[in-house]
């Protein structure tokens, strides 16, 4: 702040630096080139040593960039549920077929997840079937529960312009079809 009000009346502090968690600093000035121009300021910023932060002109994300970055986002969560999914997938597979249909009965192994355990009559290869498809019913497969959420929402909201009996058959964007598998 000192080094900016050092440049004389031509340099107005509009935003001062308030906090080390914001350290933007806004100001307005008139250049006056060559002898005065951002470029001036910004030697004259960095030449303070008592500075812990590094010098330049901020220059806030443009629509595309942050377009961008949403779209990276959206694409990382849409891989890392693409791998639960698929990391899930192989155990799974060992137990409801490989297990199931093409080991012997007389295996030891595959007596052992047939074999009931807790309440019931539910097999230990049932119960880890279980834990294995609840991550991916909630997790992977959570982006078609919400939006079919959204879509039985906008379906029988009050101010709905579909007829009644429309609402029963509509399935709109295939979202509503998780439901009926």
């Amino acid at each position: 702040m000192a080094a900016v009000k050092s440049l004389g009346q031509d340099v107005n502090i509009v935003k001062p630096i308030t906090s080390y968690t914001d350290p933007i600093l806004e100001v307005a000035y008139q250049p006056s080139p060559p002898s005065f121009t951002i470029r001036t300021m910004i030697s004259a910023i960095a030449a303070s040593k008592s500075l812990p932060f590094e010098v330049y002109i901020h220059r806030p994300p443009s629509l595309e960039e942050r377009v961008r970055s949403m779209q990276a986002h959206e694409q990382r969560t849409l891989l890392y549920r693409l791998i639960l999914a698929a990391v899930i997938a192989i155990p799974t597979f060992m137990l409801g077929v490989v297990f199931m249909s093409l080991v012997k009965d007389h295996n030891s192994t595959k007596a052992f997840l047939v074999k009931p355990i807790w309440a019931g009559n539910t097999s230990r290869s049932q119960w880890a079937l279980f834990f294995l498809a609840t991550p991916v019913q909630f997790y992977s497969a959570g982006i078609f529960h919400q939006r079919s959420i959204k879509e039985i929402r906008a379906l029988w909201r009050r101010r709905s312009t579909t007829p009644i009996i429309m609402r029963f058959f509509r399935f709109g964007s295939m979202n509503l079809l998780v439901y009926t598998v």
